[in-house]
């Protein structure tokens, strides 16, 4: 029998350097979110891709997905995308693009349920409210798992998560308690030194930089040295000259070469173990 759900639920709010909310697409309201009424009028579809609007959690109509995959037929991998503090954005969008021209299924989950942080403020009180209710959280990423399981065009048994930030957070958990897939992706994502990993299935690979002012390089050392010692499967970089949301092309902390080298790292470890 499995055990419950295990997550730290007293971490410090993440700093503000994940970069400001986007301007709200046409259509998009902190009501509802709707990714396609026109999608051309924030995203060009890449050649070869697909792009939809999908309700992947029937139960919460209000948590719309986002999701972008090949257009020639096949069994791909599947990868969930789980977005910063602010909610879905443009930037997780460009991201989900950018793992369908590698062939990838990707869909982008919404923890918040259509609402949108537009302050700091507001994406802490967002942040802390899913913090504050795991299972509703886990129940929505299980959701967005099956969904992808049940498509065609998806290999069921090659299945990925990816997080920035917050959503670094939450891919973490989802292999830390063994929600089924085989690969974690992490952006400076919180986490514990010495978290229980006795459930822990997936392989995990790591991207912290050395200037993040939220999460101590100290502290991403020790993480590693835990992952190792757990397995010799995992991976966990440490970025010189980049800090917190260096992987966010918006955010003001974006540092080109570390994002480069940390998404090709990404796509070379998805591809050894999926």
């Amino acid at each position: 029998m499995k055990k419950p759900f295990s997550i730290l639920l007293t971490l410090p709010l993440f700093l503000a350097a994940c970069s400001p909310a986007d301007p709200l697409p046409s259509g998009i309201s902190n009501e509802t979110s709707v990714y396609m009424e026109d999608s051309h009028q924030y995203t060009e579809e890449p050649e070869g891709i697909e792009i939809a609007e999908i309700l992947y959690y029937p139960e919460k109509p209000k948590a719309i997905g986002y999701l972008a995959q090949p257009k020639e037929k096949g069994d791909y991998p599947g990868i969930i995308l789980i977005h910063e503090w602010w909610g879905p954005n443009q930037d997780m969008i460009e991201k989900a693009n950018k793992f369908a021209s590698q062939g990838y299924v990707a869909l982008v989950v919404d923890l918040y349920e259509g609402k949108r942080a537009q302050t700091p403020d507001e994406a802490g009180i967002l942040a802390e409210q899913v913090r504050e209710s795991t299972d509703e959280a886990f129940n929505n990423l299980s959701a967005a798992l099956d969904y992808l399981k049940n498509l065609d065009s998806v290999d069921p048994e090659r299945l990925a998560s990816v997080g920035w930030c917050f959503g670094g957070q939450w891919s973490y958990e989802m292999a830390k308690n063994d929600l089924g897939t085989d690969v974690s992706i992490m952006y400076y994502g919180r986490f514990h030194p010495e978290d229980d990993l006795e459930m822990m299935k997936a392989s995990i690979i790591g991207h912290f930089g050395e200037d993040d002012a939220s999460i101590a390089v100290d502290d991403v050392k020790q993480f590693q040295m835990t992952l190792r010692e757990h397995s010799d499967k995992h991976e966990i970089y440490i970025y010189e000259n980049a800090g917190h949301a260096f992987a966010n092309e918006e955010s003001d902390a974006y540092a080109e070469e570390a994002a480069k080298t940390a998404w090709q790292r990404s796509l070379e470890f998805l591809e050894k173990h999926l």
